[in-house]
């Protein structure tokens, strides 16, 4: 029972600590806000920002790391298309298109990038590729890929979002059917 409790009472000071750090970066440049900043708005004592986190940055790793598990809930399917997955990657994304702006805004961008290598690269096991995936050009692949889908996300959020996540799966999918021929996904 304790444990649970504690287990949710760490979820909510994240969520906390994430809604602060959120709320101070659409008003301030993220390397001028502090921990003792984020703290307070957030209710919680530095003590607690220290228990979950080192550096401010592992705020916003976290949270991705958070997106990408919820993202590959989606794919849960057996198999899926190439074109579904794209359309969910952003319709997904779309959800979170503040966090996305606030990171622009910071020039944070680049943990996108390195969260979705991280990703691609745990996930690529699931993988079906059309040309060789051999372990030493697999780096590449996940590389391509993934620098690929960011851009185009930087791209999508920069104009507001305005295209459709179908849309945006249609201009991805042809570019992508050249490289992957589908997924099919073990259980997370």
């Amino acid at each position: 029972m304790t444990n649970k409790y504690n287990a949710e009472q760490n979820k909510i000071t994240k969520e906390s600590i994430l809604g602060a750090l959120m709320s101070l970066m659409e008003k301030k440049d993220f390397k001028n806000i502090s921990i003792t900043e984020v703290s307070q708005k957030a209710g919680v004592s530095r003590m607690a920002f220290y228990r979950n986190y080192s550096i401010m940055e592992d705020i916003l790793i976290d949270h991705l790391d958070d997106m990408f598990r919820e993202y590959s809930t989606l794919l849960n399917h057996k198999e899926i298309s190439n074109y579904e997955m794209t359309r969910l990657f952003f319709y997904y994304f779309r959800q979170h298109q503040k966090f996305i702006e606030n990171l622009l805004r910071s020039k944070l961008t680049h943990l996108i990038l390195e969260r979705s290598i991280e990703f691609l690269d745990i996930y690529s096991k699931t993988i079906t590729c059309t040309m060789d995936c051999s372990p030493e050009f697999e780096k590449y692949n996940i590389g391509f890929i993934a620098g690929g889908f960011f851009n185009v996300l930087m791209i999508w959020c920069k104009s507001g979002m305005t295209e459709s996540d179908e849309k945006m799966a249609e201009i991805v999918h042809d570019r992508l059917s050249n490289h992957i021929a589908g997924i099919t996904l073990t259980d997370f």
